[in-house]
C-alpha cells in the first residue's frame, strides 16, 4: 500500500512530494524542505529523486539528499541546463515507465521549460509547473514556449477526468482533478483554440 505525502515549503508556496511504500520513498521536486523530508524518511530509504523540471525552487535540496541518501536523480536532459550544482543524473523521456516496485510513468510536457515533465502514478499526476489549480505555468521565462505549453495542456486534458492533480505550487488548491480543471481552468479550456489561448497566456 502506497501513500502520497505533500509538503508545502518556502515563500513561493512550493510543493514537494514523497511517495511512501513501506520504508521506501520516492521524492518529487525537493526544495527548501530537507529538514522535513529527513524527518519523514527517518531510517527509511530514498529510492530516487524525480524532478518535474530544473528551476531552482524545485531542486534546492538535491545536494543534501544525494549526500545523505546516495540516491539517483531523474530529470529530462533538456532541463539539466537549469541546475546550478553538479550532480549525476539519469535521463528520462516521454513514455518511460520507471519501476521502483511501483510504476511511475513519464509524460513530457514542455512549455514552462523545454524539459518539463509530469509523473503519473496510479490515478495521480504530479504536474510540476505545467498545470496548477486554475492556471498553468509561466511561459515568459528563458526556455519557455507558449505553443508547446498549449500542446502539453491539450495532451493532459485527454487524461481521465478522475485523475488527481498534485501541482508544483499551492496557487489555489493543494490538489484538484483533471475533470474539475477542464470545467474551471481558463487556460486548460482555451487551449483548444490557439488564438484564445495565446491571448490569455502571454
Amino acid at each position: 500500500m502506497s501513500e502520497i505525502i505533500q509538503i508545502e515549503v518556502s515563500d513561493m508556496q512550493n510543493f514537494c512530494y514523497l511517495i511512501k511504500k513501506g520504508s521506501d520513498f520516492i521524492v518529487i521536486d525537493p526544495s527548501y524542505g530537507y529538514k522535513k523530508i529527513k524527518e519523514i524518511v527517518g531510517k527509511g530509504k530514498i529510492l530516487a529523486v524525480l524532478l518535474t523540471h530544473g528551476h531552482f525552487d524545485h531542486v534546492n535540496d538535491i545536494p543534501l539528499i544525494v549526500k545523505d541518501f546516495k540516491t539517483d536523480v531523474y530529470i529530462h536532459r533538456d532541463d539539466i541546463r537549469y541546475l546550478s550544482f553538479s550532480v549525476e543524473t539519469k535521463d528520462i523521456k516521454d513514455g518511460d515507465i520507471i519501476d521502483f516496485g511501483l510504476n511511475i510513468k513519464v509524460m513530457h510536457t514542455p512549455g514552462h521549460t523545454p524539459g518539463s515533465v509530469c509523473y503519473i502514478f496510479e490515478k495521480n499526476i504530479f504536474s510540476g509547473d505545467t498545470l496548477f489549480a486554475g492556471c498553468c505555468g509561466r511561459v515568459d521565462l528563458p526556455g519557455s514556449d507558449a505553443l508547446k505549453m498549449r500542446e502539453s495542456l491539450i495532451r493532459i486534458s485527454k487524461l481521465d477526468d478522475d485523475m488527481v492533480i498534485f501541482p508544483g505550487h499551492n496557487y489555489n488548491l493543494s490538489k484538484t482533478t483533471i475533470g474539475y480543471e477542464k470545467k474551471n481552468n481558463p487556460f486548460l479550456k482555451s487551449a483548444q483554440n490557439k488564438d484564445e489561448f495565446l491571448s490569455i497566456v502571454l
